[in-house]
């Protein structure tokens, strides 16, 4: 069976010119999350921190949903995790993504209980380095 993820991926650029803290491979960092508790019916979202030196990150995001209680409730997925194609890929990259997962689709536990869940993000570049992968604190999906 295959699980379709819909995510809302809003990419405000936030350009630097000549940052030296910026590294070849993909950075990715957890800059917030929306609720470490989710009620029924709500969506949560991450903000995430995205540099590249070369600019040549791939489109695709990936996503790790791992729960404690309902283990149906999780995916390992990239489909719908995708960055827009018109977005500059520009030397010293660095922008922000708001990943955006719906209740009725990614939250919801597939099991009669409430869950707890913790995701986990990362990406790689068109030369195959991979970024360090984010994780967030355990948020709890009300049933």
């Amino acid at each position: 069976m295959k699980l379709y993820l819909t995510s809302g991926i809003l990419l405000l650029l936030l350009f630097a010119c000549g940052k030296d803290n910026i590294e070849t491979r993909p950075g990715l960092t957890l800059k917030s999350v929306s609720s470490t508790v989710i009620p029924q019916g709500f969506d949560l979202q991450l903000k995430l921190r995205l540099t590249d030196k070369q600019g040549d990150f791939t489109d695709t995001i990936w996503v790790k949903k791992i729960t404690t209680r309902c283990p149906s409730s999780n995916f390992a997925d990239s489909l719908l995790y995708r960055i827009p194609g018109d977005v500059p890929k520009t030397n010293n990259f660095d922008a922000e993504i708001l990943l955006t997962f719906q209740y009725a689709v990614a939250l919801q536990p597939r099991c009669t209980r409430n869950d707890t869940a913790t995701f986990y993000i990362w990406m790689k570049d068109q030369e195959g380095n991979k970024s360090d992968t984010v994780r967030t604190e355990p948020i709890i999906i009300l049933r």
